[in-house]
């Protein structure tokens, strides 16, 4: 991998300077790293959960730089700092990505920063942002100077340097549909605690594979990325009910078709879809005043929605649209999450990535699969969402999802509000089958759960040992 080595970062572009940093040392081993570590450290055996409340962990150590030269001790200090590193952000994630007892846990929420705007080296405008930014954040700002991403998924609690070498899903106007996609440029701390840059511009097979890695590769500190004029868009939301599974796949591909994005949350075991068709409504960055107070009240049941896991006592009447057709900025239908107690109906669930020529023979046999386990164990999950992602050239997503070339995927995601309830996680797990081995579906490790060595490969090239877990272990090929 051709990567540039950085004495520091400039605020003011990608040229090496040494006014941020200190120089990057290659001392390593168990050796004192060369600088203290000045940012929270906590040692005293706290266990930390996801915001779930489903998975927990112990590390030996957890820590928040404040600093990129408290990330270059915390990586060069094998003996202060017990391997593996593990870069955690808000910590959303369902699966057992936060697992790293004995280790290091690596919190990058205090390194927020949004840096600036800039050009880069093919001309394009990007903005420059600390990998510990929320979304929510990022989004607001580029709002207040008429910019976005074109990801803008309705969760804006994740951290960029998450989604930057993650797994996310959005059905964007004109654009991927998921947030690597626009990153240009990335700087990280290396296994030697060296801080590093790559781009595309230097070496694109490279930095695209690092975009895959899930943080084995290195610790993201900073990212660019791409911003365009902010534009508005109108969802129109209407509501069917089917009397098969395949005319149901049949209505929602049709929806589809008419409209520039397009997003479903359907109750499966009823047949019955919300859908919401968004189309282009021209420049402009901030709701439309005659789209208030109705759009803020869209966006509070939205998050409420999400906040709870979709949890609607299955009564579809609960599902109607408060309006039918509204305009509105998409940075607006960012929200950001409280984090929930133990007895609160919460969030949950699973994540399978589909080729959109499969959606009625995924439809068909969920719908059959769902009713079978109702029989035996009288339950459902909540609904399933329903994104559409646009897939780019292999070599610019060479590994994991959405790498099978040019096309339309569908994520299918069966959600529920009890990540701890036990026919949940007997569904989930008996789903995996049928997704991933029948149907051909795609998993996450970030965002499927109950997955087993097989499900999915990550190339060994991709992960380091400083950095990789017994839980991404057990994927590596």
């Amino acid at each position: 991998m051709k990567v540039v080595i950085l004495s520091g970062i400039s605020a003011l572009g990608n040229n090496p300077i040494n006014a941020i940093e200190n120089p990057a040392s290659t001392t390593t081993g168990n050796q004192p790293a060369p600088i203290p570590f000045q940012g929270l450290l906590e040692n005293e055996g706290k266990i930390y959960s996801n915001w779930g409340l489903s998975k927990s962990t112990k590390p030996a150590v957890y820590v928040e730089p404040i600093s990129y030269g408290d990330v270059q001790a915390v990586v060069k200090d094998t003996r202060l700092f017990p391997t593996p590193v593990s870069p955690v952000g808000s910590m959303l994630s369902v699966t057992p990505t936060i697992s790293n007892d004995g280790g290091t846990l690596l919190c990058t929420l205090k390194l927020d920063e949004i840096i600036g705007l800039e050009k880069d080296e093919k001309g394009r405008r990007v903005v420059r942002v600390q990998a510990g930014c929320r979304l929510k954040k990022l989004n607001l700002w580029l709002q207040s100077k008429g910019l976005e991403i074109p990801f803008q998924s309705e969760i804006g609690d994740a951290t960029v340097g998450s989604v930057a070498v993650g797994d996310t899903k959005d059905s964007s106007l004109d654009g991927a549909g998921f947030f690597s996609a626009g990153v240009t440029a990335i700087s990280y701390v290396n296994p030697n605690g060296e801080i590093c840059a790559i781009s595309d511009s230097r070496d694109t097979l490279s930095f695209n594979e690092f975009k895959c890695s899930y943080g084995l590769l290195g610790i993201v500190v900073e990212c660019c990325v791409e911003v365009r004029p902010a534009s508005l868009c109108t969802s129109k939301y209407s509501l069917h009910q089917s009397k098969s599974p395949e005319e149901l796949a049949e209505k929602i591909t049709q929806l589809r078709k008419e409209c520039d994005a397009f997003f479903a949350f359907v109750i499966l075991d009823k047949l019955f879809a919300t859908c919401d068709q968004r189309y282009k409504a021209g420049p402009g960055s901030v709701t439309p005043i005659e789209s208030q107070p109705q759009f803020n009240k869209l966006r509070l049941a939205k998050r409420s929605a999400i906040q709870h896991g979709g949890y609607h006592g299955q009564n579809t009447n609960n599902l109607q649209p408060l309006v039918r057709e509204i305009t509105y900025s998409r940075a607006d239908l960012v929200n950001e999450y409280w984090r929930p107690s133990a007895t609160e109906n919460r969030l949950d669930f699973q994540y399978y990535e589909h080729d959109i020529s499969k959606i009625k023979a995924v439809f068909s046999q969920s719908h059959a699969f769902t009713k079978e386990f109702e029989k035996k164990h009288s339950f459902v999950p909540n609904a399933w969402a329903l994104y559409f992602i646009n897939r780019p050239e292999s070599k610019m997503k060479p590994h994991g999802l959405y790498s099978t070339g040019p096309g339309v995927s569908f994520s299918f995601d069966p959600i529920f509000s009890n990540p701890n309830d036990p026919n949940w996680r007997l569904f989930a797990r008996e789903y995996n089958n049928l997704a991933i081995k029948t149907l051909g579906g795609k998993p996450s490790p970030i965002q499927t759960q109950w997955l087993r060595p097989g499900d999915l490969i990550i190339p060994k090239k991709l992960a380091h040992p400083r950095f990789t877990t017994n839980y991404y272990l057990q994927f590596l090929g």
